[in-house]
C-alpha cells in the first residue's frame, strides 16, 4: 500500500473543504508543538507569552518562523514524520482555534471553520482506522515484519489520541422565566474550541446546557414507568387505534413571528443596535467634536477671516485706483456727466472750497461749477429713475423672496450645502448671543438669515424630486411574536343520530 497516495489525497480534500474559511493557508508558528492534544491551546499562550509586550504585539515578528498546513503538505512532513496523522491534526486543531477566537460568535466565517475541524477530525479518524484494518488484513509475508509492524503501532497511537481528545460536545442555550413556565432558545452555535465565556444578551436571561442525545439506548415505554389505573388502554401498547377527529395544531393558519413595523413612529426609531458596543453614539459623536470637530471648525474659521482680509486689501486697492483715475487733467476743469452748459443762460461760478460739500483742490487748479445747471439735471436724472411701482407686487411680497448673489453663485457652483452650514452657524451663534444677553425677540439679521436658509432648502430638495427619503431603522432585537397559552380550541362536530318514527 502506497501510503504517500493516502497524505496525497488528504490535501486535496481539505484543500476543497477549506475554499471558503482558508483554513488551509492560515499561518501559525513553525517551531511550536505539543504532545497532549487536549492542552494545544494552553501550551500555545505559554509559548507567546515572552514573544508578546505589554499591548498585544509580538516582539520581533520578523524573526517568528511561520508556516501553513499546505506549505508542510507541498514539503512532504507530514509524510516522513512517523506521527504524521497527529501531527496533521495538531496543526489543524491550532490553526482552527485560533480563527475561532479571532471571529466574532455566530457569524458565518465561524461556523465555516467549526464545520471544518469536526470534518476534518472525523476524516482522520475514518483514515487511521482504514489504515490499521488494511495492515491488520494485510495477507502479505512481510505482515509481521519490523517496518510494518512499528509502522502499524504509530497509526494505532495516532487514533487513540486522535479519538480521545475528540468529543461531541454539550450545547448552549437561552432561557428566560416568565410568570407560568421557562422559555428556551434554540441552541447556541458555540465551538467547542472556543474557550471565551459565554455572554447571554440580557441580564434576565440564563445559560442552559443542553446534553447530546445517545441514540443507541432504547427508551423505556411509558406503561412500563407509570401504573395504567384508568380503563383508558395505554396508547404505547398493543393494539394500536387510528385517532379520529384529531386536528394537528399546524393545520391552522396562525400567525408568525414578524419584523416590528414602527409606522407613524419611524423618525424616532433607532438606527443601529448598541448592544455589542461599550461606548454608546453619543459619547463617540462628543470624542469626534474635541479630536476633529473642534479642529475643523477652527480651520473654516482662519480660512474665512484671511479670505475677509484678502477682499478687504482688494477693495483698498480699487478704491486707490479708481481715485487715480478721476484725478483732474488739462485745464484742471473736472467735468459732471449729465451737466450742459449753455452760453444765453448767464453762469454763476463758485470755487470748489466754498461748496458745501467739502471737495477739495487738486493740483492747485480750482474747479467751477455751474449751480443752475448742476440742480435741473440732478432732478430729471432722479425723476427717469424711479420705475413704476405695482401694489400688487406689493402686497404679495415677502421676506423669503429676495434672492441674493451668493445664493445664485453656490446653486451654480454645487456648494449650496457649505453656504447652509456657514449660514446656519451664523444663526446659532447670533442667538447665543442673543440668549446670554436675555433678549427674547431675534435679531433683523436672524430673521433674514431664517428665511435665506428656509429658501435654499425648499429650492434644493425641489430641485432634488425626492419622493420619498429612505430611512434604515434598526431590526436586530424588537418583535412581534403570537403566544398561545394552554390548547388551541377544536371546533368538533356531533353526529346526530335521526329517530326514526313507525308509521
Amino acid at each position: 500500500m502506497d501510503y504517500s497516495q493516502v497524505f496525497t489525497n488528504l490535501q486535496s480534500i481539505l484543500k476543497a473543504a477549506s475554499s471558503k474559511c482558508k483554513v488551509v493557508d492560515e499561518k501559525f508558528p513553525s517551531r511550536f508543538f505539543e504532545k497532549d492534544p487536549n492542552k494545544i491551546f494552553e501550551s500555545y499562550k505559554k509559548f507567546l507569552k515572552p514573544k508578546v509586550d505589554g499591548e498585544g504585539n509580538i516582539k520581533n515578528e520578523d524573526n517568528l518562523p511561520v508556516t501553513t498546513i499546505a506549505e508542510r503538505f507541498e514539503r512532504g512532513e507530514y509524510l516522513k514524520k512517523q506521527d504524521g496523522f497527529y501531527r496533521l491534526l495538531h496543526d489543524i486543531k491550532l490553526v482552527c482555534t485560533l480563527l475561532i477566537h479571532y471571529y466574532p460568535q455566530g457569524t458565518r466565517t465561524y461556523q465555516l471553520v467549526d464545520k471544518f475541524y469536526k470534518f476534518a477530525t472525523e476524516l482522520l479518524l475514518r483514515e487511521c482506522y482504514r489504515c490499521g484494518i488494511t495492515l491488520t488484513d494485510d495477507s502479505s509475508d512481510d505482515q509481521y515484519g519490523a517496518e510494518r509492524a512499528a509502522f502499524h503501532k504509530q497509526i494505532a497511537n495516532d487514533f487513540i489520541r486522535i479519538s480521545t481528545s475528540y468529543s461531541v460536545p454539550y450545547a448552549e442555550s437561552y432561557y428566560v422565566s416568565s410568570g407560568d413556565m421557562d422559555l428556551f432558545s434554540s441552541t447556541i452555535s458555540k465551538s467547542q474550541l472556543d474557550h471565551r465565556p459565554t455572554e447571554a444578551p440580557n441580564s434576565k436571561f440564563l445559560l442552559n446546557k443542553v446534553i447530546p442525545q445517545i441514540g443507541d439506548e432504547i427508551a423505556p415505554k411509558l406503561g412500563f414507568l407509570a401504573a395504567n389505573v384508568s380503563n383508558i388502554p395505554d396508547p404505547t401498547l398493543p393494539p394500536y387505534e387510528m385517532m379520529t377527529k384529531f386536528l394537528h395544531p399546524n393545520w391552522y393558519a396562525m400567525p408568525t413571528t414578524v419584523w416590528l413595523e414602527y409606522g407613524d413612529y419611524k423618525s424616532w426609531a433607532p438606527c443601529f443596535n448598541e448592544s455589542g458596543t461599550v461606548i454608546d453614539a453619543g459619547r463617540r459623536g462628543t470624542i469626534w467634536l474635541e479630536k476633529i470637530g473642534y479642529t475643523k471648525l477652527q480651520n473654516m474659521r482662519d480660512a474665512q477671516i484671511s479670505a475677509k482680509q484678502i477682499d478687504d486689501v482688494a477693495s483698498e486697492r480699487n478704491e486707490v485706483a479708481e481715485g487715480k483715475s478721476l484725478a483732474p487733467q488739462g485745464n484742471g476743469e473736472a467735468e459732471i456727466p449729465g451737466v450742459a452748459k449753455t452760453a444765453d443762460e448767464k453762469q454763476d461760478v463758485v470755487p470748489i472750497d466754498q461748496l458745501a460739500n467739502g471737495r477739495q483742490q487738486e493740483n492747485g487748479n480750482t474747479n467751477k461749477i455751474d449751480r443752475e445747471s448742476e440742480s435741473k439735471p440732478e432732478a430729471g436724472l432722479t425723476e427717469a429713475r424711479l420705475p413704476a411701482i405695482k401694489l400688487e407686487n406689493l402686497y404679495d411680497w415677502a421676506p423669503g423672496n429676495i434672492i441674493e448673489d451668493d445664493e445664485i453663485e453656490a446653486v451654480s457652483n454645487g456648494s449650496h450645502q457649505k453656504l447652509i452650514t456657514e449660514l446656519l452657524m451664523e444663526v446659532a451663534t447670533l442667538k447665543s448671543k442673543r440668549v446670554a444677553g436675555k433678549v427674547s425677540k431675534p435679531y433683523t439679521r436672524e430673521i433674514q438669515l431664517y428665511h435665506k436658509v428656509q429658501r435654499l432648502m425648499r429650492e434644493l430638495l425641489l430641485a432634488k424630486q425626492v419622493t420619498k427619503i429612505p430611512q434604515i431603522t434598526a431590526r436586530s432585537f424588537p418583535v412581534l411574536q403570537a403566544n398561545y397559552m394552554g390548547s388551541i380550541p377544536v371546533v368538533r362536530t356531533v353526529q346526530t343520530r335521526k329517530k326514526k318514527y313507525r308509521k
